[in-house]
């Protein structure tokens, strides 16, 4: 089974949990910020990479000061993203990949982050219903069958291919997290 975290501090410290929610944290604060277009993912989509400083909540700022410990460095905790690719059919639209990084000490925690798909106005890509394949409908839409909408064949694609390369999918990441947990508690 991959380890979601391999780095043996974060298990001995007892941190996994908390920096798995470190991580959705992030995600949730940073990729849907009052202005989407204006995001480190959708900079990173346009611009190729961008990065930005992690929020300031107290969560975030615990786990964050804990990383500086590790490094022995105070310099700031910030979240990377870059463009994996453009889609053909919606080039407004893309992958990308952020992970935490501490420039100052050259850290990276590639494993506290993901992929995502990303439009430039901070949306998801339009779907697809089963029945019509080739019309996009808006991530809110419906099909007029009342079949559920389906990601797009290069959407699925580029899931795939990040499936193969080691990337968790967000059922597997829960998994693993909830099998940790369970198995902590066994250890208590």
């Amino acid at each position: 089974m991959k380890k979601l975290f391999p780095y043996s501090w974060l298990r001995t410290k007892k941190l996994l949990p908390p920096l798995c929610m470190f991580a959705m944290l992030i995600v949730s604060n940073i990729g849907y910020a009052t202005d989407p277009s204006i995001s480190v993912f959708t900079a990173a989509l346009i611009d190729g990479e961008a990065s930005a400083p992690l929020p300031l909540t107290p969560e975030i700022e615990r786990m964050g000061q804990a990383m500086q410990e590790r490094t022995l460095n105070t310099g700031p905790i910030i979240v990377k993203a870059k463009r994996v690719l453009r889609f053909q059919q919606q080039p407004q639209c893309g992958r990308i990949v952020f992970f935490i990084a501490q420039p100052d000490s050259g850290t990276e925690w590639k494993d506290l982050g993901g992929q995502l798909n990303i439009c430039e106005d901070g949306t998801p890509p339009w779907r697809v219903c089963k029945n019509d394949p080739h019309r996009l409908i808006p991530p809110d839409g419906t099909c007029s069958d009342h079949s559920p909408l389906q990601d797009t064949a290069e959407v699925t694609a580029a899931i795939k291919a990040a499936l193969a390369s080691g990337n968790l999918s967000p059922e597997q990441v829960k998994e693993t997290l909830k099998n940790q947990s369970s198995s902590e508690r066994g250890q208590k």
